[in-house]
């Protein structure tokens, strides 16, 4: 979480003293909008769908429901999808990419460690789940669900503000564009 949101203020340090570089026509960077905003609504809307399942339940057990039961890291999954949706959303499909790349390359060894400490505290049962699911290629003829599921109240509320941060992202980002389009302008006249 440290290095994430380390990250995170350096993206929006360079967001506030940089334009994006000029790659694409700006039809097309506003297509790219359209698909970040998209992309941050998904990764908000996953991550919430994945802490019906896991809060409460995370260090408990192996949780196989759900988004769980399609792919090993759906959390991470939806935070890929956010960190590109929101590079896509700032009009700058080159911080897209790095974040992303850099997403993957990073929770690549977070979802290591993790998973040594999954088949130490679970053994055999999160061994078959770890031969049975991917891990960040969704299989969605994997997926079940249960009707009802309990969950910790408390870590879903927690966790809807930490989702909606992608969508707030953007709204941020927009309050950014017309600061950068009216204000400063008038200021430097």
């Amino acid at each position: 979480m440290v290095w994430s949101r380390v990250v995170a203020a350096l993206v929006v340090l360079y967001l506030l003293v940089a334009s994006p570089p000029p790659l694409l026509p700006g039809w097309a960077l506003e297509l790219g909008e359209a698909v970040g905003l998209i992309l941050l609504a998904t990764a908000a809307f996953g991550r919430l769908w994945c802490l019906l399942f896991v809060a409460g339940r995370k260090n408990e057990q192996v949780v196989r429901e759900g988004p769980y039961s399609v792919v090993r890291n759906p959390l991470y999954v939806f935070s890929l999808l956010g960190a590109v949706g929101f590079g896509l959303a700032v009009e700058n499909p080159l911080l897209a990419a790095v974040l992303g790349l850099g997403f993957i390359a990073y929770y690549h060894f977070v979802i290591r460690s993790e998973e040594r400490f999954l088949l130490s505290a679970f053994g055999k049962n999160y061994s078959a789940y770890l031969n049975q699911v991917p891990r960040w290629i969704p299989s969605f003829k994997l997926y079940h669900s249960p009707r009802t599921i309990e969950v910790d109240t408390t870590k879903v509320l927690r966790g809807i503000g930490d989702a909606m941060w992608f969508v707030w992202a953007f709204v941020l980002w927009e309050l950014v564009e017309v600061m950068r389009s009216s204000v400063l302008p008038m200021l430097r006249a």
